[in-house]
């Protein structure tokens, strides 16, 4: 297995989205933003929203959750 296999395992993404729609929230940036926003951290909300605990996190600190993005639905 390569290091690239290993980063895109499910389990590594739910991470990544998960710490940085964390730090968005406690300190309103991360070291991907940039002066016209922040494509992680749409990514983030995005992958949070296809899976049942993320759309949990994602109620719990008060961001929109799409339905639609859940895992086995079109999107």
């Amino acid at each position: 297995m390569t290091g690239t296999d290993e980063g895109d395992r499910p389990a590594d993404r739910f991470e990544s989205a998960r710490n940085t729609v964390l730090q968005h929230r406690k300190d309103g940036t991360c070291f991907h933003c940039q002066d016209h926003g922040c494509t992680q951290h749409a990514w983030a909300i995005e992958e949070l929203a296809r899976h049942p605990g993320g759309r949990k996190l994602l109620r719990q600190l008060g961001l929109p959750t799409d339905e639609s993005t859940q895992e086995g639905q079109p999107r």
